[in-house]
């Protein structure tokens, strides 16, 4: 069974065309870019939360407890958590309940900042990361699988670039 043929149309390529037929001259590749990257985030967001869900866990408690399991030494504030993921200080705040609500992590007092607390993972939290990481892993191999080793690295690459360049802009934009 072959996977792809680059004579097979997707979704994004009606676009296009309907786009150029309604506006010829509407430079229409960046709409090819962001709307594959919409698309793939959707099936990545999907097979994730699927595979999740049978440990009990959302992508962005997975995302909470994969960040304290994997540096299981430093001192990690919802500040610096903040920081390793994307989210906003309301929804990690609703996260991290949540997950200690679980019993899967835990805040501890910061004796550095009164009004502080420092996270951090309890065995059972660690553990189910733990089972979770592999499947995960696995989800994300078989996303990638109909591309090669050299196709994996040049997208990985090319992705890098652009979120590279949005950090810059957003980090500018910060400033002013």
């Amino acid at each position: 069974m072959q996977l792809y043929n680059d004579n097979l149309k997707d979704f994004v390529d009606s676009l296009e065309e309907e786009w150029k037929a309604q506006v010829p001259e509407l430079p229409t590749k960046p709409i090819s870019v962001v709307a594959r990257l919409v698309r793939m985030s959707y099936y990545v967001e999907r097979k994730v939360g699927e595979n999740l869900s049978k440990y009990g866990l959302t992508r962005g408690e997975f995302e909470v407890l994969a960040v304290l399991t994997r540096n299981p030494f430093t001192n990690i504030t919802p500040k610096i958590l903040q920081t390793k993921i994307l989210i906003t200080s309301g929804g990690l705040s609703n996260r991290i309940r949540k997950l200690e609500e679980k019993g899967l992590l835990e805040r501890i007092p910061d004796r550095g900042d009164r009004r502080g607390v420092i996270l951090k993972i309890t065995d059972k939290g660690r553990d189910l990361t733990l089972q979770a990481v592999n499947s995960h892993v696995e989800v994300e191999r078989q996303l990638s699988a109909c591309l090669d080793a050299e196709e994996q690295e040049q997208i990985a690459h090319l992705l890098k670039k652009m979120i590279m360049s949005q950090q810059q802009e957003l980090n500018q934009n910060s400033l002013r």
